[in-house]
């Protein structure tokens, strides 16, 4: 049963927003909340990926940043088919067609308005927790 969320989020103010949003919207999920990239790179071994939906991803980080970890991710056969959302503030051009080239699967940007942020997860979810059709993950 897939029913796990990761999120990437350094900012812990967003990263408890977004646990509000979704406790709030009842999305039936396991939010698991990794301060950087470093923490989810060490993390995602040992997770069943069967279990995981999709990856909430921020690019500005400390220690590894969003870039480095799509890098490594698209570069490992059991996690280059993960479905990656980049969620940041920036939307700088480059940024998003590096994140694209990288194997990003989505990029969405994060909005500042409150009710947008919500109104996003729950679109995020939508798509990728409910109507997208995965592929069978090693």
């Amino acid at each position: 049963m897939r029913n796990k969320v990761i999120l990437v989020e350094d900012n812990k103010a967003q990263a408890d927003l977004a646990k509000i949003i979704y406790l709030a919207q009842s999305i039936p999920v396991e939010l698991i909340h990794c301060p950087d990239g470093e923490d989810f790179l060490q993390l995602l071994p040992t997770l069943n990926q069967q279990e995981i939906i999709y990856v909430l991803l921020d690019l500005n980080m400390p220690k590894i940043d969003g870039y480095k970890v799509l890098e490594v991710m698209s570069s490992h056969e059991n996690w280059k088919n993960m479905a990656v959302i980049i969620f940041s503030t920036s939307s700088n051009e480059a940024d998003i067609q590096k994140c694209y080239e990288l194997g990003a699967r989505a990029y969405v940007t994060k909005p500042l308005d409150l009710d947008e942020f919500d109104k996003t997860i729950q679109a995020i979810h939508g798509f990728w927790g409910e109507v997208n059709l995965k592929p069978i993950m090693n």
